[in-house]
Protein backbone atom coordinates (compact mmCIF):
# COMPACT_ATOMS: atom_id res chain seq x y z
CA UNK A 1 0.00 0.00 0.00
CA UNK A 2 1.79 3.38 -1.18
CA UNK A 3 1.95 6.13 1.81
CA UNK A 4 2.14 9.46 1.31
CA UNK A 5 5.19 11.49 2.01
CA UNK A 6 5.49 14.73 3.86
CA UNK A 7 6.17 16.68 0.60
CA UNK A 8 2.98 14.88 -0.77
CA UNK A 9 1.05 16.55 1.75
CA UNK A 10 2.50 19.62 1.40
CA UNK A 11 1.60 19.21 -2.33
CA UNK A 12 -1.99 18.42 -1.32
CA UNK A 13 -2.17 21.83 0.78
CA UNK A 14 -0.88 23.96 -2.22
CA UNK A 15 -3.08 22.99 -3.98
CA UNK A 16 -6.27 23.75 -1.77
CA UNK A 17 -4.70 26.82 -1.24
CA UNK A 18 -4.93 27.36 -5.17
CA UNK A 19 -8.66 26.44 -5.41
CA UNK A 20 -8.94 28.82 -2.59
CA UNK A 21 -8.21 31.80 -3.99
CA UNK A 22 -9.61 30.43 -7.52
CA UNK A 23 -13.18 30.09 -5.31
CA UNK A 24 -12.82 33.47 -4.33
CA UNK A 25 -12.04 35.13 -7.37
CA UNK A 26 -15.15 33.21 -8.62
CA UNK A 27 -17.49 34.78 -5.67
CA UNK A 28 -15.78 38.30 -6.84
CA UNK A 29 -17.60 37.54 -10.06
CA UNK A 30 -20.80 37.26 -7.92
CA UNK A 31 -20.60 33.84 -8.40
CA UNK A 32 -22.12 32.92 -5.04
CA UNK A 33 -22.78 29.43 -4.92
CA UNK A 34 -18.34 29.04 -4.87
CA UNK A 35 -18.84 29.53 -1.01
CA UNK A 36 -20.15 25.69 -0.71
CA UNK A 37 -16.78 24.52 -2.37
CA UNK A 38 -14.50 27.27 0.10
CA UNK A 39 -16.04 25.28 2.79
CA UNK A 40 -15.74 21.71 1.62
CA UNK A 41 -11.80 22.94 1.27
CA UNK A 42 -11.82 24.53 4.71
CA UNK A 43 -13.20 21.54 6.57
CA UNK A 44 -10.56 19.28 4.97
CA UNK A 45 -8.00 21.74 6.12
CA UNK A 46 -9.19 22.12 9.38
CA UNK A 47 -11.49 19.10 10.98
CA UNK A 48 -11.12 15.54 11.65
CA UNK A 49 -13.66 13.15 9.51
CA UNK A 50 -14.08 9.86 9.89
CA UNK A 51 -10.82 8.53 11.35
CA UNK A 52 -8.73 11.15 9.14
CA UNK A 53 -7.15 13.91 10.58
CA UNK A 54 -7.31 17.52 9.42
CA UNK A 55 -4.91 18.31 6.96
CA UNK A 56 -3.05 21.17 8.83
CA UNK A 57 -2.90 18.92 11.89
CA UNK A 58 -1.02 16.00 9.88
CA UNK A 59 1.22 18.60 8.17
CA UNK A 60 1.76 20.77 11.97
CA UNK A 61 2.76 16.85 13.23
CA UNK A 62 5.09 16.00 10.28
CA UNK A 63 7.07 19.44 10.72
CA UNK A 64 7.02 19.85 14.10
CA UNK A 65 5.51 23.09 14.74
CA UNK A 66 2.41 24.71 16.45
CA UNK A 67 0.21 26.99 14.57
CA UNK A 68 -0.44 30.34 16.55
CA UNK A 69 -3.01 32.85 15.93
CA UNK A 70 -4.41 35.67 17.08
CA UNK A 71 -8.27 35.69 18.85
CA UNK A 72 -10.20 38.67 20.00
CA UNK A 73 -12.49 38.78 22.89
CA UNK A 74 -16.04 38.43 22.84
CA UNK A 75 -18.00 41.65 24.29
CA UNK A 76 -19.41 39.16 26.91
CA UNK A 77 -15.59 37.62 27.64
CA UNK A 78 -14.66 41.47 28.12
CA UNK A 79 -17.03 41.58 30.37
CA UNK A 80 -16.36 38.36 32.64
CA UNK A 81 -12.76 39.75 32.64
CA UNK A 82 -14.08 42.99 34.12
CA UNK A 83 -12.63 45.01 31.17
CA UNK A 84 -16.51 45.94 30.21
CA UNK A 85 -19.52 46.84 32.51
CA UNK A 86 -22.33 44.43 32.69
CA UNK A 87 -24.93 46.62 31.38
CA UNK A 88 -23.31 46.73 27.83
CA UNK A 89 -24.28 42.99 27.44
CA UNK A 90 -27.73 43.20 28.05
CA UNK A 91 -30.42 42.49 25.63
CA UNK A 92 -27.13 41.80 22.89
CA UNK A 93 -28.35 40.00 19.76
CA UNK A 94 -25.59 40.50 17.19
CA UNK A 95 -21.92 40.10 17.84
CA UNK A 96 -19.45 38.88 14.82
CA UNK A 97 -16.23 39.41 16.34
CA UNK A 98 -14.74 38.73 13.09
CA UNK A 99 -11.21 37.46 15.05
CA UNK A 100 -10.92 35.08 11.60
CA UNK A 101 -10.09 37.71 8.97
CA UNK A 102 -7.64 39.11 12.14
CA UNK A 103 -6.10 36.40 12.68
CA UNK A 104 -2.45 37.51 11.40
CA UNK A 105 -2.51 40.59 12.23
CA UNK A 106 -4.35 41.74 15.79
CA UNK A 107 -5.97 40.16 18.59
CA UNK A 108 -6.10 39.82 22.25
CA UNK A 109 -4.77 36.77 22.88
CA UNK A 110 -2.76 34.39 21.20
CA UNK A 111 -4.25 30.94 20.57
CA UNK A 112 -3.98 27.28 18.71
CA UNK A 113 -5.44 27.97 15.34
CA UNK A 114 -7.76 24.47 15.81
CA UNK A 115 -9.03 26.20 19.25
CA UNK A 116 -9.42 29.65 17.51
CA UNK A 117 -11.71 27.71 15.04
CA UNK A 118 -13.98 26.43 17.35
CA UNK A 119 -14.68 29.61 19.22
CA UNK A 120 -18.52 30.59 19.46
CA UNK A 121 -17.40 34.13 17.57
CA UNK A 122 -20.73 34.93 15.89
CA UNK A 123 -24.01 35.75 18.56
CA UNK A 124 -27.13 35.42 16.04
CA UNK A 125 -30.53 36.39 18.16
CA UNK A 126 -29.59 34.08 20.97
CA UNK A 127 -27.46 31.29 19.78
CA UNK A 128 -23.78 31.48 19.75
CA UNK A 129 -21.89 29.65 16.93
CA UNK A 130 -18.17 28.87 15.95
CA UNK A 131 -16.57 28.97 12.61
CA UNK A 132 -16.58 25.30 13.22
CA UNK A 133 -19.92 24.78 13.44
CA UNK A 134 -20.85 27.46 10.32
CA UNK A 135 -18.28 25.98 8.02
CA UNK A 136 -19.28 22.34 8.75
CA UNK A 137 -22.89 23.21 8.23
CA UNK A 138 -22.04 24.56 4.54
CA UNK A 139 -19.79 21.41 4.07
CA UNK A 140 -21.62 18.60 5.41
CA UNK A 141 -25.05 19.38 5.19
CA UNK A 142 -25.63 21.95 2.12
CA UNK A 143 -22.47 20.75 -0.19
CA UNK A 144 -21.09 17.01 0.53
CA UNK A 145 -24.85 15.59 1.37
CA UNK A 146 -28.22 17.75 0.78
CA UNK A 147 -29.49 17.28 3.59
CA UNK A 148 -33.61 17.39 4.06
CA UNK A 149 -33.67 19.35 7.14
CA UNK A 150 -31.18 22.03 8.74
CA UNK A 151 -31.90 23.63 12.09
CA UNK A 152 -33.68 26.78 11.87
CA UNK A 153 -30.51 28.59 14.13
CA UNK A 154 -27.77 27.41 11.20
CA UNK A 155 -30.50 28.40 8.50
CA UNK A 156 -30.41 31.46 10.07
CA UNK A 157 -27.00 32.96 9.28
CA UNK A 158 -27.83 32.20 5.59
CA UNK A 159 -30.53 34.93 5.46
CA UNK A 160 -30.51 38.10 3.95
CA UNK A 161 -32.38 39.92 6.35
CA UNK A 162 -28.56 41.19 8.18
CA UNK A 163 -25.93 41.79 5.76
CA UNK A 164 -22.23 42.16 6.82
CA UNK A 165 -20.25 43.72 3.26
CA UNK A 166 -23.18 42.89 1.68
CA UNK A 167 -23.39 39.26 2.27
CA UNK A 168 -25.04 36.89 4.61
CA UNK A 169 -23.26 36.48 8.19
CA UNK A 170 -22.32 32.84 7.20
CA UNK A 171 -20.85 33.81 3.90
CA UNK A 172 -19.11 36.40 5.15
CA UNK A 173 -17.54 34.12 7.96
CA UNK A 174 -16.35 31.34 5.56
CA UNK A 175 -15.01 33.97 2.97
CA UNK A 176 -13.06 35.93 5.95
CA UNK A 177 -11.74 32.41 7.33
CA UNK A 178 -10.55 31.28 3.79
CA UNK A 179 -8.78 34.64 2.80
CA UNK A 180 -6.93 34.44 6.32
CA UNK A 181 -6.22 30.95 5.71
CA UNK A 182 -4.79 31.47 2.32
CA UNK A 183 -2.20 33.74 4.14
CA UNK A 184 -1.61 30.99 6.74
CA UNK A 185 -1.12 28.49 4.03
CA UNK A 186 1.61 30.73 2.19
CA UNK A 187 3.53 31.13 5.34
CA UNK A 188 3.35 27.17 6.01
CA UNK A 189 4.50 26.56 2.19
CA UNK A 190 7.43 29.23 2.88
CA UNK A 191 8.53 28.30 6.25
CA UNK A 192 9.07 24.26 5.25
CA UNK A 193 10.30 25.21 1.67
CA UNK A 194 12.79 28.07 2.41
CA UNK A 195 13.05 28.03 6.66
CA UNK A 196 11.35 31.65 6.85
CA UNK A 197 10.13 32.51 10.01
CA UNK A 198 6.87 33.14 11.35
CA UNK A 199 5.19 34.40 14.67
CA UNK A 200 2.43 32.25 13.74
CA UNK A 201 4.51 28.95 13.37
CA UNK A 202 6.11 27.96 16.74
CA UNK A 203 8.63 25.05 16.56
CA UNK A 204 7.90 22.09 19.05
CA UNK A 205 10.28 20.69 21.85
CA UNK A 206 11.43 17.33 20.78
Amino acid sequence: MAKRTPEGYLTEMEDIRHKLSDFLEQLEKGKVSYFKDIALKLRVLYFDKSGTPALLKVISDLFKFNIVVLISLTLKERVKKGQLPASLADGLVFEQVNSAIMWLERGDEEMNVFDAIKRKEVLYGSEYHSYKEIIEVVADKMTAHIDKTIKDKDVALHKENLLIGGLPVAQRAIIDTARTTITLLDTILSNVRNGKQSPHLRARNG
